[in-house]
Formats: structure tokens, C-alpha cells, sequence
């Protein structure tokens, strides 16, 4: 599987607003990365104008569209259907073609993933499949941690800070009083910082790990 590493200034376009797209778009603009969405159903669309930067209604198997929309200068593509399969191999294709630096896509089954992968798609998810196997790791494992992850009143969550945040202390900030989160750790400089005081300053290269009640 190839990687890649995305800065805050990164530009990504997810093209289907199904539940799996709308989660990945929506958590990507909460953490002030630039996301276009697209899909063919306009209230969708207009659904979208919400929770990302901008919001195209088009039809994503058409190249001329991918064009018109400036797909080429994004960072990463996000094929978030997988319900028309023949439409989601075009538009990997397509977004392959255009030489984006890197493309997943949803598949239903090994069989689709097989495909994508072959057709040189970067990475492909199966959701269902993922999400069953780490609850069934939780049974395997007991982990404490996977299960405040999957429980209904919190999240463990990777995030880079709001712009507002950096350079001030935790003390300062009262996360937990003014969002709702705890930090647990922050890496920085490719280092986990897991003992964290309240005069712990957070800066702009930080990656959070953080606590979140839903």
C-alpha cells in the first residue's frame, strides 16, 4: 500500500457523499484541510456546503467534469462510492490518468479491491470489513483503548490544532471548558509527548492526540 503524508495545506476532493464520504469529508474540513466535494445528487450538494470548502454538483465519470472542477491539482482523491462499480473504475482511472498524487476508493469486497489495486488505485478500503475485524480484535485483545474509541460518548482522535490554539498553553486554552476534548499526547518532531503540564505550549507542527466527547 502506498503512503503519503498530507500538511495542512493540503487539497483533497471527495467524490461520492454517501455516509462514507460525508464522514471523511467532514473530519478532514473539522481539522482545516481544504476538502471539495462532488456528487450528482443536488441535495447532497447542498448538504456538503456544511461541513467542507466547496461543493460541485457534477457527474464524476465524466472526464470533463474532473477537469473542468481542476481535479489535477489536488493532493489526493477520495472515490467514495462503490454501489456502481463500473463508474467507480472510471473514475480511478481517470483520476490516475491525471497524475494525482494519491487516490482511495471504497470497494465492496475483496474481488473490487483486487481490481482497484490493479488499476493502480493507492489504497483501497472495505469499511465494513475493517470496522469487523477491529471489533473483533476487541474481543481478542480486551483493549481499553480500541473500546473508548468505538464508544458512543467518546472518540480518540489524531488532529493538528486550530490556528487559535498555537502558541498558547494548555492552562490557557481550557480545552476540556471551551471543546469538549482532553489532549492525551502530542507528537511532535516524530516524538510522543505523553506527559503534558498546563504550561505545555502547542505549536503549529504538533499532531494531537485528543480525547473528544460526542
Amino acid at each position: 500500500m502506498n503512503k503519503i503524508k498530507f500538511d495542512k495545506n493540503a487539497q483533497i476532493a471527495v467524490l461520492g457523499l454517501g455516509k462514507f464520504g460525508r464522514s471523511i469529508a467532514a473530519t478532514l474540513h473539522e481539522n482545516g484541510i481544504q476538502v471539495l466535494c462532488c456528487d450528482i445528487n443536488p441535495a447532497l450538494v447542498q448538504e456538503a456546503t456544511e461541513y467542507c470548502t466547496y461543493a460541485i454538483e457534477a457527474d464524476v465519470t465524466d472526464p470533463t467534469s474532473l477537469s473542468k472542477m481542476g481535479l489535477g491539482n489536488f493532493d489526493a482523491v477520495v472515490v467514495a462510492f462503490s454501489s456502481d462499480f463500473e463508474a467507480a473504475i472510471i473514475t480511478c482511472m481517470i483520476a490516475k490518468e491525471m497524475k494525482i498524487p494519491f487516490v482511495l476508493a471504497k470497494a465492496n469486497g475483496i474481488r473490487q479491491k483486487k481490481i482497484m489495486e490493479n488499476i493502480g488505485v493507492d489504497r483501497v478500503v472495505l469499511p465494513e470489513m475493517e470496522m469487523g475485524e477491529r471489533i473483533a480484535y476487541q474481543f481478542i485483545t480486551n483493549d481499553p483503548m480500541e473500546y473508548i474509541h468505538r464508544s458512543e460518548e467518546y472518540e480518540i482522535i489524531e488532529m493538528h490544532p486550530k490556528h487559535s490554539w498555537i502558541g498558547k498553553t494548555l492552562q490557557k486554552l481550557a480545552l476540556r471548558q471551551t471543546e469538549g476534548i482532553n489532549i492525551l499526547a502530542i507528537i511532535r518532531d516524530s516524538k510522543v509527548m505523553a506527559v503534558l503540564g498546563p504550561q505545555t505550549e502547542i505549536k503549529e507542527t504538533d499532531n494531537l492526540i485528543v480525547l473528544k466527547m460526542l
